[in-house]
């Protein structure tokens, strides 16, 4: 019972991570650092610690979904992990700032509903709460200028 829990929590995260960072390969590296860059963006290192939090504060979210056997938080956190690996295909893959700009606004929405409805178990919504503030603070005003300062 315990590695069937584990394993709805540990495999879409990780899964997550491989497929969405797959579209992060040299090539894709090379055009981002060709790119303007706004002022506010974090070194690469950062973005790696902003990454790896990420996946470890959503398999909190998971995991607490799983042990309370709460299905919409844990269909809405598969919906959030697919979403931020979309955005990775947006930006990485297609080499589109303004698709990634509009993505970030689109992902608001499953991510909002997220932050909903986990509002009532405490751990989970502690877990999210950085992330949410983070997509809002950081994210989404970054990829603005990512897109401005590369407009084509």
């Amino acid at each position: 019972m315990h590695k069937a829990r584990l394993a709805k929590t540990v495999l879409p995260v990780m899964a997550a991570a491989v497929l969405g960072n797959a579209f992060v390969g040299g090539k894709s590296m090379e055009w981002f650092s060709a790119l303007r860059r706004p002022a506010m963006q974090l070194p690469m290192p950062g973005f790696y610690i902003v990454g790896l939090t990420y996946y470890a504060l959503m398999g909190v979210v998971l995991h607490r979904s799983v042990i309370q056997s709460d299905r919409r938080s844990y269909r809405l956190a598969m919906v959030v992990l697919g979403g931020n690996e979309l955005w990775n295909v947006l930006l990485f893959g297609r080499r589109s700032p303004r698709e990634a700009f509009l993505g970030i606004i689109a992902f608001l929405v499953p991510l909002s509903l997220l932050q909903a409805s986990v509002s009532g178990d405490r751990p989970s919504r502690s877990a999210l709460a950085p992330y949410t503030v983070w997509v809002v603070c950081y994210d989404l005003p970054w990829t603005y200028r990512l897109w401005r300062l590369n407009a084509s």
